[in-house]
């Protein structure tokens, strides 16, 4: 099973695509598409990117207002206004510092005091916002030759909305794009959620991987791009206030990211709401830039020439993760049938077998696995990956514990065209790890022979 590696600072990722076909009268089998060689390293990129208007506007509370801060936000304890005192706001922690336009469009670094200014240096109003951007340095990937780009960042951010009333914080971003310049850039989730309704709550939200940006068509160059994320037309479901989809402005943040809003509270914020702050909301451009590290070739040796190979030396073994699949053959799911308004289809996960031979005891060397699928398709038909669910399970291993249900979109689960933990460990574990997948889509999906791809990713 070929697998993908990148290893930014203090922390790895490991990735392995499955290809998944199947359906109404088909079967559901996994394979592994072969990887593009890499075409060049990248060691410093730079990420930048400030959400939309309406995250570097005033609050509708009075005397508040919405802004980017470095850093994972402390625990304020309320859904209150911070104070400068209370050390929350940070303009920059390691990689990862806040910068805005100034009066000369120069962008620069903000502080407590400029945070909510709009370039001139008056305070921001509904109309002219700070325009303030998080900047992430040293993203570490690669270029593949087909240009396909996978960049991951070390740094956390937090956005802040009405001073402090409601915010979240996004952790190590990865971006992947494709050949043809389509992906999306993810993060780790965190923070606390309260309600507009009721401000007395105050809830930790646990880490969930979430769809920053989805992005099509970006024009890559040889030193980055700038796209605009998808917004404009892209539908959304809430069970907070429903999405308006009328307007020149309606549209919506990915649906992962959507959901964990719904938690924090600023859910309505991220999409069409209906509201004045509609014109605020969509997307404003995200840029990667980074220079290309190409391997030099090798000369071939000529006659006469002795040709000897030289090993790095080897130093003692401290241990090491992994992973891949127990078993190459095909899952099949069988023929879907009928269910009530339903089609449905069952099968097995192929065992992941997960090699963890590293020392440390509970909070070291802790790993996780996640699984997210793509679109189903069949010829010019198509139906989406959140229409499968799965249910984690831990075959063999001690210490390891198996990740949350999921089911379909049909059945009004969020599916697995979301980001899901498969399982994870506190600590140096190795394990064998599966799930039981289920499928339900709608009785008018149009027969065929479906096929999407299963992506999982290993963090540790």
């Amino acid at each position: 099973m070929p697998s993908r590696t990148s290893t930014p600072p203090r922390r790895s990722r490991l990735a392995a695509a499955a290809a998944i076909a199947a359906l109404a009268a088909g079967s559901l089998a996994f394979a592994a598409p072969a990887n593009a060689a890499d075409q060049g390293t990248i060691s410093d990129a730079v990420f930048q990117w400030g959400f939309n208007a309406e995250t570097g506007s005033p609050g509708f509370a009075p005397g508040t207002c919405n802004f980017l801060s470095a850093g994972v936000a402390g625990d304020a304890g309320s859904s209150h206004v911070w104070s400068e005192a209370e050390g929350l706001y940070a303009s920059s922690a390691g990689n990862v510092t806040i910068k805005k336009p100034d009066a000369a469009g120069e962008l620069v670094q903000t502080s407590w005091a400029t945070k909510c200014q709009q370039p001139s240096g008056a305070t921001t109003t509904f109309t002219a916002p700070s325009g303030n951007i998080v900047e992430i340095t040293g993203g570490e990937g690669t270029v593949a030759a087909d240009g396909s780009v996978e960049i991951a960042w070390d740094g956390s951010f937090s956005v802040v909305y009405y001073s402090g009333y409601t915010y979240w914080t996004a952790t190590n971003p990865v971006l992947t794009l494709d050949a043809d310049g389509n992906g999306q850039v993810t993060a780790t989730a965190s923070g606390y959620g309260t309600s507009m309704e009721d401000m007395t709550q105050w809830v930790p939200l646990a880490p969930t991987q979430i769809v920053l940006a989805d992005i099509t068509a970006a024009q890559v160059g040889d030193s980055g791009f700038t796209v605009t994320p998808d917004y404009l037309g892209i539908e959304v479901t809430s069970t907070q206030s429903p999405q308006v989809r009328t307007g020149a402005n309606w549209g919506s943040f990915p649906q992962s990211f959507v959901d964990f809003q719904v938690l924090s509270g600023q859910s309505s914020y991220w999409y069409s709401s209906g509201g004045a702050a509609d014109v605020r909301k969509p997307t404003t451009p995200l840029t990667v830039s980074y220079a290309v590290e190409a391997a030099e070739p090798q000369p071939e040796p000529g006659e006469g020439d002795i040709v000897v190979e030289v090993p790095e030396a080897q130093t003692p073994e401290t241990g090491s993760f992994g992973w891949t699949w127990a078993s190459s053959s095909a899952v099949d799911l069988g023929t879907a049938t009928q269910d009530g308004a339903n089609f449905v289809a069952n099968g097995i996960l192929n065992d992941v077998v997960v090699t963890d031979t590293r020392s440390g005891g509970s909070g070291q060397h802790a790993w996780s696995l996640s699984g997210q699928v793509g679109e189903f398709t069949s010829g010019a038909d198509s139906f989406s990956g959140g229409y499968l669910g799965w249910t984690p399970k831990v075959v063999s291993g001690s210490g390891v514990t198996a990740g949350a249900a999921v089911t379909s979109t049909q059945l009004g689960g969020v599916g697995l065209a979301t980001p899901s933990t498969l399982a994870s460990a506190g600590a140096a574990a190795g394990a064998t790890v599966g799930a039981d997948l289920s499928l339900v889509i709608p009785g008018t999906t149009p027969a065929g022979d479906y096929t999407a791809t299963l992506t999982i990713t290993a963090v540790s």
